[in-house]
């Protein structure tokens, strides 16, 4: 919550970065016949802010660029202003107060007060800006602040007031709610859940102008708004239940208190997802297909025992339909297998146990949408440095809310990313290890889900893939692997991957070394490195920004040795180290992923109660 603020505002405090025409403030020795510097516009969604009075329409002022808007025309956006002499003071939506000097408006305009529209709208804090020169344009998106699920009520509170959009999908069991004129701001992709009726609630940035929200239900429910403000609530009732009324909080609840079935499912039900269906496919002989669909990313952990394979799959039930496909299992002929079936374990964890004819390696895809595709493959080499070694491979950035780096020419760094890594991993599935891909299409995991795809797996390596971008300096180039901070085991890799790329690739680019992440990020290092328990590198091939490095990463040979060199250097790592430890060697505070107990196999046991 913004705390409250009092007093003049004296510095403006303009986007040096998204509104560059607006940074060139005029020289202050400089004198101007008139303030007036033509025509501008604010626009919150597709509607410009206007007024009445033609004189109080925004203009730019031509002494220092700022856009100025008569303080009245921010009462659309919530904000109640009052000018008191020489300054404006503006409450917002929230109750949070500013005060900000009075501009007085240019004699073409008749004068009158006016106010900066970027110094109120940065200083409050409840919107994103940008600025379009060509049509002297400030366009303002409302900031999603939280977005919060308390029993049966969806909390979205905003910087400025939204206006949801609401679509339904899968037979009722996924809503989507769009906010027009919207960001997610720094929403995190996951939204804690603690009711019955919903069992995730994803954010993601669906373009540039609408931020939405993906709830998948556990059964049709009604679904209300109370519309058209900063801060909305959403209750989730069945079909024909009474509708909601507002309760002393603000919050919005049903008139029907929660039963204590309710309340157990609730606990049963907390952070979990659907598995809707299991179906497989042969691929040929020596590859056999399992592909789940599910309602988002599953936390699921493979390991391999006595010739069993274990995926086990946390905070997860059911639907009819799974049922009704699991029980098919039990039919799959194929030569790679013995038997297939799906077990219940506890009370909200499932697990596939596949009994395997003979050595099999596997490929787990995070596929779009929240399903998994899981390959079971014999391995070309079945000795070696990899063999059985799992890695995770993360094609940098993906979907619509993280496109990456964009070249000159419009392309996107998540564009390049994935067929790379798409190729890299081929190249360790070849030489025999387990690979699990972070991403398989154009879709955004989230950054802290793709550590977390890592350490669930309890993964040997975790490699991500990226291009780089040293604008405005377009003479750096080359290949850089980033390591934590002074990681022993992740430095060593960085040193053998990027000699083997660098070995495939030739001259098409240049090595310029491993470095630590704390080069970029001095306080904590990336992200995704600090997050990941095990040995991790982060990949970045080339400088898009650079022209000879662009078009060497665009060239599909290239792409395809820089892949190649990647997988090369890993198993170089493990040959030069046999005996290294590379799982935890980051520890992290324990999660609880919902996963049940890895089981142990006696020779003669055999799994008890498989779904039927």
């Amino acid at each position: 919550m913004m705390q409250r603020r009092l007093g003049v505002v004296f510095a403006v405090g303009l986007l040096s970065s998204s509104l560059p025409a607006l940074a060139q403030r005029a020289d202050s020795g400089a004198l101007w016949a008139s303030r007036f510097g033509g025509n501008a516009q604010v626009v919150f969604g597709s509607s410009p802010l206007t007024t009445s009075n033609p004189n109080r329409m925004p203009y730019r002022d031509s002494r220092d660029n700022a856009i100025c808007i008569a303080p009245e025309s921010l009462v659309s956006l919530g904000i109640v202003a009052r000018v008191e002499g020489g300054s404006v003071k503006l409450i917002g939506a929230d109750k949070n107060l500013i005060v900000v000097a009075a501009r007085q408006g240019p004699f073409e305009r008749a004068g009158g007060v006016f106010v900066d529209a970027v110094e109120v709208l940065k200083t409050m804090g409840i919107a994103a800006l940008s600025f379009e020169p060509s049509t002297n344009t400030l366009i303002l998106r409302s900031v999603l602040r939280d977005v919060s699920l308390q029993g049966d009520a969806l909390k979205v509170t905003a910087g400025l007031p939204v206006t949801p959009s609401v679509s339904i999908e899968s037979q009722g069991l996924r809503v989507v709610v769009d906010f027009p004129g919207a960001t997610i701001g720094e929403l995190p992709r996951q939204i804690g859940v603690s009711s019955s009726k919903v069992l995730a609630v994803r954010t993601l940035q669906a373009d540039e102008n609408t931020a939405r929200l993906v709830i998948d239900l556990s059964e049709p429910v009604a679904f209300s708004w109370r519309e058209g403000r900063a801060s909305l609530v959403a209750t989730l009732a069945p079909p024909g239940a009474p509708i909601a009324t507002a309760s002393t909080n603000g919050m919005l609840s049903t008139t029907k208190p929660p039963t204590p079935a309710m309340k157990t499912a609730r606990t049963t039900f907390s952070s979990s997802m659907v598995l809707r269906d299991i179906s497989t496919s042969s691929l040929g002989d020596d590859r056999l297909r399992f592909a789940l669909q599910t309602t988002r990313v599953p936390n699921v952990r493979p390991s391999v025992q006595k010739g069993k394979l274990v995926l086990d799959f946390g905070n997860i039930y059911l639907a009819d339909s799974a049922k009704s496909s699991a029980a098919t299992l039990a039919e799959l002929k194929h030569p790679l297998i013995k038997s297939a079936q799906l077990v219940p374990v506890g009370g909200n964890a499932v697990r596939l146990l596949v009994e395997l004819a003979s050595q099999v390696g596997y490929t787990i895809r995070n596929a779009k949408g929240g399903g998994l595709l899981v390959d079971l493959l014999t391995p070309r080499k079945t000795e070696g440095p990899l063999a059985g070694r799992t890695i995770v491979v993360d094609p940098g950035h993906g979907g619509s809310s993280s496109t990456g780096n964009r070249a000159d020419d419009g392309i996107l760094e998540k564009n390049l990313t994935l067929p790379i890594g798409l190729m890299v991993a081929q190249n360790l599935e070849a030489m025999g290890a387990n690979v699990i891909l972070t991403r398989d299409s154009d879709f955004d995991p989230g950054l802290e889900e793709r550590a977390i795809i890592a350490n669930r797996a309890n993964a040997d390596i975790f490699v991500s893939v990226h291009l780089n971008d040293g604008r405005p300096n377009r003479t750096v180039r080359g290949i850089e692997v980033y390591y934590h901070r002074q990681e022993e085991t992740s430095r060593d890799l960085a040193r053998f991957i990027g000699a083997k790329i660098k070995e495939n690739v030739g001259d098409a680019l240049p090595l310029r070394g491993g470095r630590s992440d704390t080069v970029n990020a001095p306080e904590k290092g990336y992200a995704i490195l600090r997050s990941s328990q095990m040995t991790g590198v982060l990949v970045e091939l080339g400088y898009m920004s650079n022209s000879a490095d662009y078009a060497s990463l665009k060239n599909p040979d290239v792409q395809r040795q820089a892949a190649q060199g990647i997988a090369e250097g890993i198993a170089d790592y493990f040959a030069a180290n046999p005996s290294s430890l590379t799982k935890y060697v980051k520890p992290q505070k324990p999660r609880d992923f919902g996963l049940p107990p890895l089981p142990t196999f006696p020779d003669d046991e055999t799994p008890e109660n498989p779904v039927k």
